[in-house]
């Protein structure tokens, strides 16, 4: 009768631990990495910018790292994405990440001679570009696998930021 019972116990636990492992988020935990050189805001929202109340500022201390943020959460786009900004194009406004196409036209170009004959004819391409950056914070996004909207975060060196999901 014991062996029977422990051989229970045993099959209770294995299935309790089984369920556990089953039932757990499959992306709870994953850390995102990203990189920015000086300080990060994580918006309350995704269309919020970084002067909006409740967003959280990462400010490198002096070894270039900061500890983990509380957990926090954010109001995610309809694709489930983090929007984040990264205040590195103060005084970089070459920075490639800063700029975006806008607008991209072909077409052709002659030249008219006053017979109306053209010559001389090719392409005449147009590309228009716009900046993202705003005050000088550069828009970039995330999103954790799972979708979460509960969060941390933390800077370390080299231009390091993580996000973890902590959420689901």
């Amino acid at each position: 009768m014991k062996t029977r019972t422990t051989r229970l116990i045993h099959l209770v636990a294995a299935m309790a631990i089984s369920l556990a492992a089953t039932t757990l988020p499959a992306h709870a935990g994953e850390r995102m990495t990203d990189r920015c050189s000086a300080e990060v805001a994580i918006v309350p929202s995704y269309d919020d910018r970084p002067d909006t109340i409740g967003t959280v500022i990462l400010k490198r201390g002096p070894n270039g790292a900061t500890d983990w943020t509380p957990p926090f959460t954010v109001r995610l786009n309809s694709a489930g994405r983090i929007r984040w900004w990264c205040h590195s194009t103060t005084g970089n406004a070459f920075d490639p990440g800063t700029w975006r196409l806008k607008d991209v036209t072909v077409g052709v170009g002659c030249q008219i001679f006053p017979d109306g004959q053209p010559e001389s004819c090719g392409p005449a391409p147009g590309i228009k570009l716009g900046s993202s950056a705003w005050n000088g914070w550069t828009p970039e996004r995330s999103r954790c696998g799972n979708r979460t909207n509960l969060i941390r975060a933390r800077l370390g060196p080299d231009r390091l930021l993580q996000i973890e999901c902590v959420g689901k």
